[in-house]
Order: structure tokens, then C-alpha cells, then sequence
């Protein structure tokens, strides 16, 4: 009996040692339709976009998540979070389809002190952010403002803080090492830190949210092109069936020229190859400001939620001058159909319309599901 017992324990320990692990994710993908400069279909004779019907992964994702209690009130905590593609298609380079590509971190969190974390982090829009976009879309549609939020990603070899909630009040930092510290490319000779650094603040309360982020990148002017600086302020209002979201950025950095086109790793411009192909001249290395609003409402009756977005790129400022009918405007209209609390259906239509004058407009149509787990 006694070997019984003992067997029966051991066989429960596997079991017991996973109790405090959550598996947690989200399966979404749809049918699109997408006629932009995004789309990876080569562009017609003219270089315009060709339309495209698509099945397309809408940012699927699977992670693990865990925590100990250490005693006092101090917490362990660590996640492993990755990205799914469901279409079969994945860009490594872009941390699509690795293990821990997504929010992956260890860390400790207080009672009474907020939370820190290290490993490959969100930054501050990212996470906290995007009411201003809350449907669902691929990176090459335009059913969503992902122009917009072009900058919100995840930093590598980063730490970070996030308070505890005083009232409504919350803040965050994050800093994001420079492990590589390159050979400047402008000619000096000296070791760039590039070095990044985010701030966020935040109040929210009764449905009531406001939240900034700042951002500021190191020598992103000695590597070539980058972020420098970087400003967003979100607001709205989200209770009683109502949704209403306004957004506002400024940014700020450096666009590379390669081989007669521009390269701009660190999303400074709206769309890097819309601006490619209306040929605009920025010159080989150059200061570049861009700003943009959003404006997202909708409302909740029943078990639909009809979204309606706008956002407007103004002209792009290069080495302090204006470049004209380089801005954009953005309409999206978006229905979710809540099938029940953890699936839904989505459909949405989004169209661009860019100033440049040999530039086409872009459309995206999508329809698909999402499920919660």
C-alpha cells in the first residue's frame, strides 16, 4: 500500500509544479482584399499596387506565463509569449514564428512598489496604448491605422519599471541597452550609443483615460537613419457602451538613402514605400518630422460594435523645410460581432488617400475570426 501512495505522489508532481503556469493566446485571421503599397505582390508597369485576394494572419500569438511567491509580498514573475502566423508564412527577422518573439521577460513585482522586468519588452504605445486602433488587420492592410502605429513595438535587451496605480495615476520607464555600440557611419570614427529610452504616464478613471509616451533614441544621427524622438498623447473614453478615442504624435529622426530609394528602419516616415514610389527627393541623410492625428469612435448595442476611424498625416518637415502633398488621410469603418465572450467576428473596410499627386489610393477590405484562450 505504502509503494502505492508513494507512486501516486510522485505521479502528481509534474502536475503540481505546473500549477502556477497560465496558457494563455489569441488565433485571429481573416479574408482580405488589399490593393497598398505594402502588399508584397510586385506593382503593376506604373508601380502601382495590384489588388489581391488573401487568407491573412490578423497577429496571432501564444505565450506561457507564471509566478511565485517569494513571501512578503514579493512576487517572481517571468512570461514566454510568440508569434503564430496561421497562413504558413513568417519573417524570422522579425521575430515571427521564434520562440519568445513577442513580450518574453523575467522579473519581480511588490505589493505595494510596482513591478520590474527584463528581457524583450513592449514599449509604453505598444502595450498601454492603440485605443485609437482597435480593430484587427495584416501588416500589408489598410483596414486598420497601422500607419499610426507603425512605431509601437518591442525593444530587445530592455528593462522595465511600471508603478503601482495611486488613484487613477500610473507611470512606466523602460531602457533598452545598445549591446552593439557600432562604428558611427558619419565619419567620426567614435562608438555610437543608440540607447533607448521610454517614459509613459497615464490617469484613468470612470472610463476617463489619458496617457502620454516618450521616447528618445541615443545617436540614432550617427547611424545612418533612425529614431530620434518620438511624442503620443492618447485620450477618450470607454464605459456605457461608448467608445471614443482622439490621438496625437510627433516624431522625430533620420531617413538613410540607398541605391536611389530611402531606407528607414526605424518607421520615422508613414509609409516608406509609398514615399519611394512618389519619388520624392530627401536627400542621402537627412532630419525628417512627421505628424499625425487619430480619431476612433463606436458604440456598443447588443452584440455589435460598429468602429469608425479617421487619421491625417500632415506633410512631412525635411531638414527644417515642408515637403509638399507628402501627408495622407485615413478612413477605416470597422463592425465586431461577439459571438460570445471569447470569439468573435470581424469585418472592416479602409481606404488612404495621399496627397502626392502620382501616388494611387490604397483600399483594404477584411472579414474573419478571432478567438480568445
Amino acid at each position: 500500500m505504502n509503494k502505492k501512495l508513494i507512486a501516486l505522489a510522485l505521479a502528481a508532481l509534474p502536475a503540481a509544479a505546473m500549477a502556477d503556469v497560465t496558457i494563455y493566446g489569441q488565433i485571429r485571421g481573416g479574408y482580405e482584399y488589399n490593393k497598398t503599397y505594402s502588399s508584397t505582390l510586385s506593382k503593376d508597369a506604373n508601380g502601382k499596387p495590384q489588388g489581391s485576394s488573401e487568407i491573412n494572419d490578423w497577429t496571432s500569438r501564444l505565450g506561457f506565463k507564471g509566478s511565485e511567491d517569494l513571501g512578503n509580498g514579493l512576487k517572481a514573475i517571468w512570461q514566454v509569449e510568440s508569434r503564430l502566423k496561421i497562413d504558413g508564412s513568417g519573417d524570422p527577422t522579425k521575430q515571427e514564428g521564434n520562440l519568445g518573439g513577442r513580450d518574453t521577460f523575467i522579473g519581480l513585482a511588490g505589493d505595494g512598489w510596482g513591478q520590474v522586468r527584463l528581457g524583450r519588452l513592449s514599449n509604453y504605445p505598444n502595450l498601454d496604448m492603440e485605443q485609437v486602433d482597435p480593430g484587427y488587420y495584416s501588416d500589408q492592410s489598410v483596414g486598420g491605422l497601422g500607419m499610426f502605429t507603425r512605431l509601437d513595438t518591442r525593444v530587445n535587451n530592455a528593462i522595465r519599471y511600471d508603478s503601482p496605480n495611486w488613484y487613477g495615476f500610473s507611470y512606466m520607464a523602460l531602457w533598452g541597452a545598445d549591446e552593439k555600440r557600432n562604428i558611427a557611419t558619419d565619419g567620426s570614427g567614435t562608438r555610437t550609443n543608440n540607447q533607448l529610452i521610454n517614459i509613459g504616464l497615464s490617469y484613468e478613471n470612470s472610463g476617463y483615460f489619458a496617457k502620454y509616451s516618450f521616447v528618445n533614441q541615443g545617436d540614432s544621427n550617427k547611424v545612418g537613419a533612425g529614431l530620434k524622438d518620438w511624442h503620443r498623447l492618447e485620450a477618450g473614453y470607454n464605459a456605457n457602451n461608448i467608445y471614443a478615442a482622439f490621438g496625437y504624435q510627433q516624431v522625430r529622426g533620420y531617413v538613410g538613402g540607398v541605391a536611389g530609394a530611402y531606407s528607414d528602419p526605424a518607421g520615422v516616415l508613414y509609409n516608406v514605400s509609398a514615399l519611394n514610389a512618389s519619388g520624392a527627393s530627401l536627400g542621402s541623410t537627412q532630419a525628417v518630422k512627421s505628424k499625425e492625428l487619430a480619431l476612433t469612435g463606436g458604440y456598443t448595442f447588443g452584440a455589435f460594435t460598429p468602429y469608425l476611424s479617421y487619421a491625417k498625416g500632415y506633410d512631412l518637415s525635411v531638414g527644417g523645410n515642408t515637403v509638399s502633398k507628402s501627408g495622407y488621410d485615413q478612413f477605416v469603418l470597422g463592425l465586431d460581432y461577439a459571438l460570445s465572450k471569447r470569439t468573435d467576428v470581424y469585418t472592416s473596410y479602409g481606404h488612404v488617400n495621399w496627397k502626392a499627386d502620382n501616388l494611387t489610393s490604397e483600399s483594404s477590405f477584411g472579414l474573419g475570426l478571432i478567438h480568445r484562450f
